[in-house]
């Protein structure tokens, strides 16, 4: 049984006409004489759905509102504010503070009903799809994260078991390989963790006003540098095509320097991953109405549009045929580095032929 909290003043339309005709249709209702009051219930009772008057004594319907908003188990319960106003300024103030409906004073039942079934049907199904997501995400990690895991730790245990039974006969060059091994292994791993704290980071994070403030002196050599060190990995240095068109080879952007970074690391081994030695990688770097705009393009094997719109993390695809490394996290963590800057990423791709990435970044003031 759904719990509906009205929160109304008038105790004749709170007990004799709202509280009767939702009791009518089955729900239990719980019910509060004021603001002070009703919040209280709110977030004692947490119902499944809040009527609430706006011009009430002692604590009015907007302040109600934002201190349900500022007290998290209460601040995603769907909202409906009664009015006897049809002032659309007042309603538009309510709506702007996060209510979900309004119902202007007088209404007749079926007003009543169909507004507060419509709100918890629409609570369900978004409940529903984030349960969907949580269920699809959970899925992802279990079959991603244990092979990227347990592949680099089983090249790194083979390997130094080995050193240590020959440890006496090994010579020079086997020992260096096998450290190779180790090394390679261990970065892989390394760099698989730091991907997922920081992914488990960003997806609580919002532009903070320190954020912000941050600003990063952007240089060609920046750029390139920052690419080529990534896409050196690869031993595909020779494949580079590099175009800078940035006025006097610099710019400042609206970004931490670690942030920009991240972002043009997991481009730029994206590319590598999904195109093949001795084909080209262009990347061009230059400003459009004060943005900067960075295009990096491979002719890989490319996505269709579903799977663009699929992008996140543990999310890899074509995996049958062509190794991956890393739990999907590449594009992910540079589009939600994008996201949170209020700067833009652009993915367009032709399967089997060729994949453009391009993101700009505001210059800072």
């Amino acid at each position: 049984m759904k719990r509906i909290l009205v929160i109304e003043d008038d105790v004749s339309l709170r007990e004799f006409m709202i509280k009767y005709f939702l009791e009518k249709e089955g729900y239990q209702v719980i019910t509060a004489e004021n603001g002070e009051i009703g919040l209280d219930k709110a977030k004692h009772e947490l119902p499944d759905l809040i009527i609430c008057d706006i011009m009430m004594p002692k604590m009015n319907g907007y302040e109600v509102i934002q201190a349900l908003h500022e007290y998290t188990p209460t601040a995603s319960i769907p909202f409906i504010f009664l009015t006897a106003m049809s002032d659309r300024a007042n309603i538009r103030d309510g709506m702007n503070l996060g209510a979900d409906d309004f119902l202007t004073k007088p209404f007749v039942s079926q007003e009543l009903i169909t507004a507060v079934s419509k709100r918890l049907e629409k609570k369900a199904s978004t409940e529903t799809r984030a349960n969907e997501k949580l269920k699809t995400l959970r899925d992802k990690i279990t079959s991603v994260l244990p092979h990227e895991f347990r592949t680099p730790l089983s090249t790194i245990l083979s390997a130094s078991n080995i050193l240590l039974d020959e440890c006496d006969t090994i010579d020079k060059d086997e020992l260096r390989e096998m450290l190779g091994y180790i090394n390679t292994s261990a970065k892989r791993l390394n760099r698989l963790i730091e991907n997922y704290l920081l992914y488990i980071s960003l997806e609580n994070t919002t532009l903070s006003e320190e954020m912000r403030n941050e600003t990063t002196l952007c240089t060609d050599e920046h750029i390139r540098e920052s690419v080529v060190n990534q896409i050196k990995k690869y031993n595909r240095v020779q494949n580079l095509v590099w175009r800078s068109e940035l006025p006097g080879g610099s710019v400042r952007v609206s970004m931490s320097e670690s942030y920009l970074n991240k972002i043009l690391e997991e481009i730029a081994d994206n590319c590598c991953k999904f195109s093949d030695d001795g084909t080209p990688i262009s990347i061009s770097a230059l400003v459009e109405n004060q943005h900067l705009v960075v295009e990096f393009v491979d002719q890989g094997i490319g996505m269709d549009k579903d799977q663009i719109a699929q992008i996140g993390a543990f999310m890899q695809f074509n995996r049958e045929v062509r190794e991956q490394q890393g739990g999907g996290f590449g594009l992910t963590l540079a589009k939600r580095i994008i996201e949170i800057h209020g700067a833009t990423l652009h993915i367009e791709s032709i399967v089997g032929t060729k994949t453009t990435v391009r993101f700009s970044i505001p210059l800072a003031r």
